[in-house]
């Protein structure tokens, strides 16, 4: 198999900056492979659209094998 890994990092705004709190993001990645397979998307760029529970994509954050996603408001 010849596939190039992805990996999403989910961050929250916290305190002014974005952080990554472990348990927001853990729950991000589980959203993000249950839209993977709901969408059927075969690729980076298809999951660069990943908007649920408010995460959107920051292109200037990413790369082509880290797909970085902000949250502005508190979840909670």
């Amino acid at each position: 198999m010849n596939a190039t890994v992805v990996t999403p990092v989910f961050k929250d705004l916290k305190n002014g900056q974005y952080k990554m709190i472990s348990f927001y993001a853990k729950k991000a990645r589980g959203l993000m492979a249950r839209y993977v397979l709901e969408n059927q998307i075969d690729s980076a760029e298809a999951c660069q659209h990943f908007d649920l529970e408010g995460y959107y994509f920051v292109p200037e954050q990413s790369d082509a094998r880290t797909l970085t996603f902000y949250r502005d408001h508190d979840p909670a």
